[in-house]
């Protein structure tokens, strides 16, 4: 099959020439005048206001950061690229989730029923001033709930910040954040029993939202219920296994999870077993930051290997088979597995050889474009490479395949960002490696591709910035 997804999949690797990215204003906030407003309080994490300490986790404005011209110079050419017009330049704001260039294109919406925090109604969250702005009034869960959710969460992707800088490749960037984003919000908002979708009717909650669909445009849906207080909880019923089961086969039939694609069987070669090790991926929501000046080149214990890889493969609750990508990566330095390429395993908890021969420090940086990236090429320890299989992706989910894809590749680096930076492990995600000359070295076939790259290791001394945080 072939479709614009497809040919934009085979032809789109890095990006493209902005004719004039003047055209495009510099905002990063949305703005509705004379709109009714809700303040949520302020600071977030020391209020009892669930939402509100969820929307800042997802898309507020949490720390300014100082940048020098030196911190920049590995994204440029030179120090003349750097304009030093203005004395505060990088005085910076920065959010809790990564975003291609520092742009913050993902937005997030709110469908408030009666039982909300807030009144019902559909509300734009105001990461600057952190309000909701209140677009229509009354329940229009109906839009987009698929369960008796109390709040929806919307995650949208503003197209023209990103394209300003990256051209044609701004699709593919808003794809991967939209993973990025939901892989956030099932974190922040695991005790209200959050659940994702990614496939949902665009076209209308487009309109519910008011969105223009030529420049921004609905990537997920994230449905939330609200606890309940506690009730007395009776004896466990873990002496009667049979009956249990047979109760559970029937939960599982009310609300089946997505079948898994069709893939090949596991290869013949030796594996190498992991120990158990899983992070708290709450925790790293407070302290992830990118690496500013890459890594040390020192070695990685195999315990912190272990815990970054269950976070990578960790299924997560939305509407996608957990299977969409595969869980390549690349390792060195690491005592008890021999440098080279594999695939990790989830429900083993297992690495297989998959690279053959090479260099894999080498190989790794041949693909890279920029300074940094080459730099991590040389000095981290894990490079994290989620891998699709575009013709399974197209034969489920039609047109939507490209999106679905992109965006379960963006969840599986930056749920490992989390569990690393909970780790104290320094990490960044990069768009800049031509991940399609690694597909070979891989042994992929067919339409099989290599989709994003993410560096871990430990952090160059001279990283960390200083930095004020806003909230926590």
């Amino acid at each position: 099959m072939s479709n614009e997804a497809t040919r934009y999949h085979e032809n789109v690797h890095t990006p493209t020439e902005v004719a004039n990215p003047e055209a495009y204003p510099p905002r990063v906030v949305k703005s509705y005048p004379g709109a009714p407003r809700h303040p949520l309080p302020w600071p977030p994490e020391k209020s009892e206001h669930r939402l509100g300490r969820q929307l800042a986790e997802l898309g507020g404005i949490t720390r300014a950061q100082w940048l020098t011209p030196l911190d920049m110079l590995p994204f440029t050419d030179s120090f003349e690229a750097i304009p030093d017009d203005d004395p505060l330049q990088w005085l910076v704001t920065r959010r809790p989730t990564p975003s291609g260039g520092a742009r913050y294109s993902a937005e997030w919406y709110v469908i408030a029923g009666p039982d909300s925090e807030v009144p019902a109604g559909v509300y734009y969250y105001d990461p600057a001033r952190h309000d909701l702005v209140r677009l229509r009034s009354g329940d229009h869960r109906s839009w987009a709930a698929s369960r008796p959710a109390t709040t929806i969460l919307v995650q949208t992707n503003v197209f023209w910040r990103l394209a300003a800088k990256y051209g044609e490749m701004y699709y593919r960037l808003a794809c991967l954040e939209a993973g990025i984003q939901v892989a956030q919000a099932l974190v922040a908002a695991a005790d209200e029993d959050a659940t994702a979708r990614l496939c949902f009717p665009d076209a209308d909650l487009t309109e519910l939202l008011g969105l223009d669909p030529r420049s921004e445009g609905v990537h997920a849906v994230v449905e939330l219920v609200a606890p309940v207080p506690a009730a007395f909880e009776g004896p466990a019923l873990s002496a009667f296994p049979r009956a249990f089961a047979a109760h559970a086969a029937v939960l599982t039939e009310s609300r089946p999870a997505p079948q898994p694609l069709p893939s090949a069987p596991p290869g013949e070669t030796e594996r190498i077993s992991l120990p158990h090790a899983e992070a708290d991926l709450r925790a790293g929501t407070r302290n992830r930051r990118a690496a500013m000046r890459g890594f040390s080149g020192a070695s990685m214990p195999i315990g912190t290997l272990a815990a970054i890889l269950t976070a990578y493969g960790r299924p997560v609750r939305w509407d996608l088979p957990a299977n969409l990508v595969e869980f390549y990566c690349v390792i060195a330095d690491v005592p008890g597995v021999p440098d080279g390429a594999y695939r990790y395993l989830p429900d083993e908890h297992q690495l297989e050889p998959v690279g053959e021969g090479g260099n894999p420090r080498q190989v790794l940086r041949e693909a890279s474009l920029a300074a940094l990236t080459q730099q991590g090429a040389r000095t981290a320890n894990i490079w994290l490479l989620p891998v699709g299989d575009a013709e399974a992706a197209e034969e489920r989910f039609g047109s939507r395949w490209y999106r679905v894809q992109q965006a379960a590749a963006g969840a599986a680096l930056h749920r490992a960002c989390l569990a690393a930076a909970a780790a104290e492990v320094a990490g960044r995600i990069q768009n800049d490696v031509l991940t399609h000359l690694l597909d070979g070295w891989f042994g992929l076939d067919g339409r099989k591709r290599s989709l994003l790259v993410a560096q871990f290791g430990t952090e160059h001394p001279a990283g960390p910035r200083p930095e004020f945080r806003l909230t926590w």
